[in-house]
């Protein structure tokens, strides 16, 4: 059965058959006219969706086609969903739209009497709910499953408390009986999933992650977590660390026109994401961003990565509950320790601010490096009141290079616990909506279409 659907876009065919000598109008001929009679169907989409045009003359100036040309592509998006038609503007505006591309002013002025030529140009508006994106964050104690539309708003979603230690057939298995839920509370098709997106620990912690007393060793290193996925629904499957997620999801909610950007997780281990130049740094191995296993000077602590002195053995959320369990406080997660705090326990409020000068240190050597415009920090930690931020603004105000501090912004985040689902979502979106995607998706929805022509 031929069949296409918005989530066979990275996966549609790319190559070119050419042309058949020696006979007249061959399939191959076909496939090669439909293409050019859809070429660039991706770029009208772009424009529309990044708001730089909304229009048909607009597309068509930018693009310079003619406005029959841009029309076609754009009947084609509008017949895959893609693309939805708004009310006409009104006659004064669109900036001229109403003439055909290259015409003069007076083709289609209302002196001309022709009401079909005088007619205001509708509005082209992309339409997210074209298709579906599936995300799961898996945490280390914690997993959240959710459904979204194609502008990353959430639809659907549910937190489900499970110990990553279970192993990847437990956990992947619930997520998805977790993703059928969330289809199913939306009355939605399987078919129109677009991609799924999956968050997960970073490689130092999943390669730490202790089994159940029957599993093997190092259970969750080199699954084939997408592999298993595919097979469930259309479209591509990403995997990626869940930090990087969070950076991107808050870069594009919050700080879309930041050059470059930090995320700094705060929780039960302490780790980044970086945006620089709208991309996520993953670095050569994909372990950009490991600032929690940064040694600090002094620290005698024992890491799960197996050094002393790491920077989350010392300051993040978990090493702050041991230290407090130990001095007597029946604290035993991150969250209780930014509950305390916040409830007015001295030595909590006093183990957060000094965790926040040790983070502050290690941040001026990364301010000192890369020159963020924003360092957004999300976790359990930053909702300790103000003590976290107090110290980490006294470490890096006294130790980073005092020019790169002077229009720098430290915040919490803006998404919360949104964001790595928002990141999820632009994963698949942005990978999937791009103009050679696009155009290879409508291509073999044609060839599909036409599968049954007589050769």
């Amino acid at each position: 059965m031929c069949q296409a659907h918005e989530g066979d876009i990275l996966n549609a065919a790319e190559a070119d058959p050419g042309p058949d000598i020696g006979r007249s109008e061959t399939a191959s001929e076909r496939t090669t006219a439909r293409a050019a009679r859809t070429a660039r169907a991706g770029e009208v989409l772009d424009l529309v969706r990044r708001g730089r045009a909304s229009t048909t003359s607009q597309i068509a100036q930018q693009m310079g086609l003619a406005r029959s040309t841009v029309a076609e592509r754009v009947e084609l998006l509008r017949a895959h969903g893609l693309l939805e038609q708004g009310p006409d503007v009104g006659a004064g505006g669109g900036s001229g739209d109403s003439r055909d591309s290259g015409s003069g002013g007076s083709r289609d002025s209302a002196a001309s009497g022709t009401a079909r030529r005088g007619r205001p140009p509708s509005v082209l508006t992309f339409n997210p709910g074209a298709g579906l994106v599936l995300t799961a964050q898996l945490g280390m104690s914690a997993i959240r499953a959710a459904v979204t539309d194609l502008h990353g708003r959430i639809l659907w979603s549910r937190f489900v408390d499970l110990d990553i230690g279970y192993g990847p057939d437990v956990v992947l298995a619930r997520v998805e009986r977790e993703f059928t839920r969330g289809l199913t509370a939306l009355g939605a098709s399987p078919a129109r999933v677009h991609g799924i997106s999956v968050g997960v620990p970073g490689t130092v912690e999943l390669g730490t992650t202790q089994p159940p007393p029957s599993g093997p060793t190092r259970p969750w290193i080199d699954y084939p977590i997408a592999e298993r996925l595919a097979n469930l629904y259309p479209g591509p499957v990403f995997v990626e660390p869940d930090i990087n997620l969070l950076a991107l999801g808050e870069h594009r909610g919050a700080w879309p026109d930041a050059p470059v950007f930090v995320l700094l997780k705060v929780g039960t281990v302490i780790e980044s994401g970086i945006v620089i130049g709208d991309r996520v740094a993953r670095g050569a191995a994909g372990l950009a961003g490991e600032i929690g296993h940064t040694h600090v000077p002094g620290a005698s602590a024992e890491c799960a990565c197996g050094n002393v002195g790491c920077l989350s053995a010392i300051a993040s959320g978990g090493a702050l509950a041991r230290t407090l369990n130990d001095g007597g406080h029946a604290i035993g997660t991150a969250r209780e320790v930014a509950e305390a705090a916040n409830g007015g326990v001295l030595e909590a409020r006093q183990a957060v601010r000094e965790a926040g000068r040790e983070i502050g240190e290690v941040l001026a050597g990364v301010i000192n490096l890369l020159n963020p415009q924003v360092i957004s920090i999300w976790g359990y930690l930053a909702d300790a009141g103000d003590h976290l931020f107090a110290g980490v603004h006294e470490s890096v105000y006294r130790y980073a290079v005092h020019a790169a501090t002077r229009n720098l912004r430290i915040e919490r985040s803006r998404l919360g616990d949104d964001a790595s689902t928002r990141g999820a979502a632009a994963m698949v979106v942005e990978r999937t909506l791009l103009p050679e995607a696009i155009d290879r998706y409508i291509q073999r929805a044609q060839d599909c279409e036409q599968v049954h022509e007589p050769g």
